[in-house]
């Protein structure tokens, strides 16, 4: 029997249990239970992010040229596959689904469980692939007895994939994404900013009871000024070309000569952004992958010649009607210094030293003018600078001077008057000749002509004169002077009913600063010559027919400058 103290004292305790458990209770009603309700909340709301497209890409017709499908990235669970036997089934399951070897498979998957990986099996899963692959492990546990697979081996995360509809038709113009987003190169790397989707935010405790949202934003829409049709023939030509001439590369360049637009920009050999993932995963291909016409530079030959004539007269060093002795050789700091015909041709006037494209007469030209000048003219047709051009990776190309250039000599004076010494690109070259098609005014050239925002806002590009190379009398000079010299050497350049005011352009070609016996040809020209719409830009890189411009680019400029003139309406300027 207990005593009453011990009756007592047991009452005690079980009275101060009862404080102490009706305390805890008031205490985590009012003090705790901010906390509690603010952890029950998490367990109960849902953050989900929300995705959008990346915006389209059109031609200046509004044909599709990069769009974005609604697509998945498959995921390896490593929770749910930990050994090797897993993986193998797991391969022997999805591989007949994704068209894959089981071997390949398996690998990928070994990879990404010994952490040599990412944990994406694959990209760019397109919906009814992912509903096959996880009907294919249901399939697959339906019928084993074995550990089973389950659906939890892999997930889904939805995400969209890139398509080119015209494939490798203005391939490196347009540029590529990859599958996880990366723009490298062409339209797709210049313009990723506005072509970017923004994804949105849904926070919510049901699909139905929303608390909070961010909108997703779809990219921008973006029109190019190339015409799609000009474009695949002006590529057909060039693969012809290429053919004919064994030239191992390529380029053909359209411009709107009043307002830069880019209207054709073919290289050869291309690529198919569609087929990005493969290029890019072999050595021999992915050096392939940019757009060369803007990162390739190269010497430009006697295509220069215009831009020293044009320089020289812009600044009273010579005459329109002056006249020239040409000996055959000029020498200067010891080197000698020839025609590419081994001739001298006596009193010449400027008509015909660029008919006869004369290096002797170029450089007398160039010393009239003198260095200070020169390289003052040069820089202001851009020659050594980036154009600004709306794709990835432009180059600025090389112009060595006396003042960027401690060991620069009056020898770099003499071979750069003629285009050799210095280095370019294909968009800086057309971009400076296209100058004296446009009286003198040196443009910023463009492909893209115009973007729409998610909610369709338009913002229209317009012409960005950068600044005056030659005065437009001086231009249309040049022009007349380029008319008769192309009439005099080259006159089958032109299409029946139009002239052409052009040059040639024959460079050595180096490789690893070696130089090879095999050359650059180009050509560059306006039409019509008076009052020029287009201009046009041939280059083949190490032709074997022939290695001179005016055997292996002349045919090929008269049929694009054909073609062009008749899908673009230009009227002919002679009967």
């Amino acid at each position: 029997m207990l005593s009453k103290r011990r009756i007592g004292a047991i009452a005690v305790i079980s009275l101060a249990l009862c404080v102490l458990a009706v305390g805890r209770a008031l205490y985590a009603q009012w003090v705790d239970f901010p906390a509690y309700e603010r952890a029950t909340e998490r367990q109960q709301i849902s953050s989900v992010e929300t995705i959008a497209t990346r915006g389209r890409i059109f031609d200046r017709h509004g044909n599709v040229l990069a769009v974005s499908n609604r697509a998945f990235i498959m995921r390896l669970n490593v929770a749910a596959i930990t050994t090797t036997v897993d993986a193998a089934r797991l391969a022997e399951a999805i591989a007949p689904v994704m068209q894959e070897n089981p071997g390949v498979l398996r690998n990928r998957i070994d990879d990404i469980m010994q952490k040599r990986r990412g944990n994406y099996i694959a990209l760019g899963v397109l919906p009814e692939v992912m509903t096959r692959t996880i009907t294919a492990i249901e399939d697959y546990d339906q019928h084993t007895t074995d550990r089973k697979l389950t659906k939890g081996a892999v997930e889904f995360e939805e995400h969209w994939t890139r398509s080119y509809p015209f494939g490798s038709v203005a391939g490196p113009t347009v540029g590529f994404v990859t599958y996880l987003g990366d723009s490298r190169s062409g339209v797709e790397a210049f313009a990723n900013a506005a072509l970017a989707e923004t994804p949105g935010k849904r926070l919510g405790r049901t699909r139905i009871d929303l608390i909070d949202s961010k909108p997703t934003l779809s990219g921008a829409d973006v029109i190019l000024s190339l015409d799609i049709d000009l474009q695949a023939y002006t590529e057909q030509r060039l693969s012809a070309a290429i053919k004919d001439t064994g030239a191992q590369s390529g380029l053909v360049m359209v411009m709107e000569t009043h307002t830069g637009r880019m209207l054709s920009a073919a290289s050869w050999p291309g690529y198919d952004p569609n087929h990005i993932s493969e290029l890019a995963s072999d050595p021999a291909h992915a050096a392939l992958l940019k757009d060369s016409a803007a990162s390739d530079v190269y010497e430009p030959g006697s295509v220069m010649k215009l831009c020293t004539i044009a320089a020289a007269l812009d600044a009273g060093a010579i005459q329109p009607n002056q006249l020239w002795e040409d000996s055959g050789k000029i020498v200067v700091e010891g080197r000698s210094i020839r025609n590419s015909d081994r001739r001298a041709h006596g009193t010449v006037d400027l008509t015909k030293t660029l008919a006869k494209s004369l290096n002797v007469v170029t450089v007398q030209i160039a010393q009239a003018l003198g260095p200070d000048q020169f390289y003052r003219g040069m820089a202001a047709f851009g020659i050594g600078q980036r154009t600004g051009i709306d794709v990835g990776g432009e180059a600025a190309g090389i112009m060595r001077t006396p003042t960027n250039d401690p060991t620069w000599g009056r020898i770099d004076l003499a071979t750069n008057s003629y285009g050799q010494g210095v280095a370019v690109t294909a968009y800086q070259m057309l971009n400076a000749i296209n100058a004296i098609g446009n009286d003198g005014m040196l443009l910023q050239p463009f492909v893209i002509q115009q973007w729409n925002d998610a909610q369709g806002n338009p913002t229209i590009k317009k012409t960005v004169p950068l600044r005056r190379a030659i005065s437009a009398d001086t231009a249309r000079i040049m022009r007349s002077i380029m008319k008769d010299a192309t009439m005099s050497a080259t006159p089958k350049v032109a299409p029946q009913g139009y002239t052409v005011a052009g040059k040639t352009g024959t460079a050595d070609w180096y490789l690893r600063g070696v130089k090879q016996e095999s050359t650059i040809v180009t050509y560059v020209g306006m039409l019509p010559a008076d009052n020029p719409r287009l201009t046009i830009l041939i280059k083949l890189d190490q032709p074997t027919s022939s290695p001179w411009a005016n055997e292996t680019t002349i045919s090929v400029f008269h049929d694009i400058a054909a073609r062009a003139v008749r899908l673009l309406g230009v009227p002919p300027d002679t009967q």
